[in-house]
């Protein structure tokens, strides 16, 4: 049994060199809710832009936009009949390709997905 995923819930990059900007963009259910936040379901979606990897030296961003889904681990837990998304529930991978500044620029690949890190609550689990 692991945490279902509310609105609200912590992201992480696979890969934790990475620097990005990742912003929510699913709509999480307004009928099924968890410590009163609305929870998400397969497919949730977030946008992520402004890329880089700066260890790598690879400074100038890959603007992006990137949409990334959410795919719901969940066999049996439901919200408006869609499975719901659990704790450590991850996105597809995505190759992005921030680059090293000089003249000209070198394209330096990262290879990358989302996770759904921590639930944003407790109190609620589910498989």
């Amino acid at each position: 049994m692991k945490n279902i995923v509310v609105n609200g819930f912590t992201i992480s990059i696979s890969n934790s060199q990475i620097v990005a900007t990742i912003v929510p963009s699913g709509t999480p259910s307004v009928k099924c809710k968890a410590t009163g936040l609305g929870i998400c379901k397969d497919q949730f979606s977030v946008v992520v832009t402004n890329i880089t990897l700066p260890t790598a030296g690879a400074t100038i961003p890959d603007p992006g936009p990137y949409t990334f889904n959410f795919s719901a681990s969940s066999t049996k837990c439901k919200a408006e009949s869609t499975l719901v998304l659990l704790e450590g529930d991850t996105t597809q991978d995505l190759t992005a390709t921030p680059q090293i500044p000089g003249s000209p620029p070198t394209p330096y690949p990262v290879l990358f997905h989302l996770v759904a890190q921590a639930a944003g609550q407790t109190k609620v689990k589910g498989n």
